[in-house]
């Protein structure tokens, strides 16, 4: 540990983003990170519960995984990310993000070949300057060696804030268009929230249309209805 690092730990500590409790690294401590909305359930296929079955139609997902509900703090963090990149709560995104992956031992109980992040239109990557999908996932599908396939375009359409479920699958019949085959290979489709599933579901058709053996689609957080 540098001598400049070292002074800079000892005047400005890291402290939990919810307690404030100082700890080794920023983010959260062991407590305030089991006090989160977690998903839980036995399974690493969420289409195996009734309940999000029944929120979710996603025909053309092979599986469902996800870290978190969409309330609270973690709805906090990732519009913290999405509208403003805060690299604080893309910090703590990442944390749980890894810890998720890790804990339910995914690479190993599902095999993948390539990712998708779910892609913005070019004008709103312009005006934004980041995909905050990209922001908060790509420092772990790098660490894994997993390869990110820029396969999945997207026009220009209204923002989906507040729309219904029926105008959201409207919406994205024809936002989204394929770049390049995808025969035979294995997709993990990644999001950061997954509200109806109209944007994952079409997305996903999509890759199977390209030829995709298998669509699994991975969210930062669902949101419950």
């Amino acid at each position: 540990m540098s001598l400049l690092h070292s002074l800079r730990k000892g005047f400005f500590p890291s402290q939990c983003q919810l307690c404030q409790t100082v700890i080794d690294k920023s983010g959260l401590c062991q407590a305030c990170h089991t006090t989160l909305p977690h998903i839980v359930h036995d399974e690493i296929n969420l289409l195996t519960r009734p309940d999000i079955n029944r929120m979710f139609h996603l025909p053309y997902c092979d599986g469902l995984s996800a870290c978190a509900w969409y309330q609270g703090a973690m709805s906090n963090w990732l519009k913290q990310v999405k509208y403003h990149n805060n690299r604080v709560a893309t910090k703590v995104l990442r944390q749980l993000i890894t810890t998720h992956w890790h804990t339910t031992n995914f690479a190993r109980r599902v095999d993948i070949d390539a990712c998708i992040l779910v892609p913005l239109a070019n004008t709103r990557l312009i005006f934004r300057g980041y995909n905050q999908v990209y922001q908060t996932w790509a420092p772990l599908l790098t660490e894994q060696r997993f390869p990110m396939l820029d396969a999945i375009g997207k026009r220009a359409t209204r923002s989906q804030v507040n729309m219904t479920k029926h105008a959201r699958t409207h919406n994205v019949m024809q936002a989204y268009f394929i770049k390049h085959s995808l025969t035979k290979k294995r997709i993990l489709l990644i999001d950061d929230v997954i509200t109806t599933g109209a944007t994952i579901n079409c997305i996903a058709a999509l890759c199977k249309a390209a030829g995709a053996s298998q669509v699994w689609a991975y969210a930062t957080c669902l949101t419950e209805v």
